[in-house]
């Protein structure tokens, strides 16, 4: 599962990183072209933010999954031990 996970994680960096482009330089001056420039400038910040969001809740959607596989290893182990046989004062008087 770790390398699984690994793997995982290290395949969507890498495509996070490859289809993130470099948005352009903020264009002084108020034409048409200029404010347009602008815009897509603005466009391009935006959809880096929301590319960078979702990576960050998928690596926390991650990391949940681990903690909760790390939880299963650990109740596994608990459920395997033998069991405490309890003792029982004898009833004196029944």
């Amino acid at each position: 599962m770790f390398r699984s996970a690994f793997f995982i994680v290290a395949i969507s960096l890498a495509g996070a990183g490859a289809a993130q482009a470099a948005c352009p330089p903020p264009t002084p001056g108020n034409t048409a072209d200029e404010i347009r420039a602008n815009g897509d400038r603005l466009v391009c910040l935006q959809n880096e933010i929301s590319a960078a969001s979702a990576q960050s809740g998928f690596e926390l959607r991650l990391d949940a999954l681990e903690k909760t596989q790390q939880d299963m290893a650990i109740q596994r182990r608990l459920d395997a031990l033998p069991a405490i046989p309890v003792f029982e004062p004898p009833v004196f008087g029944r």
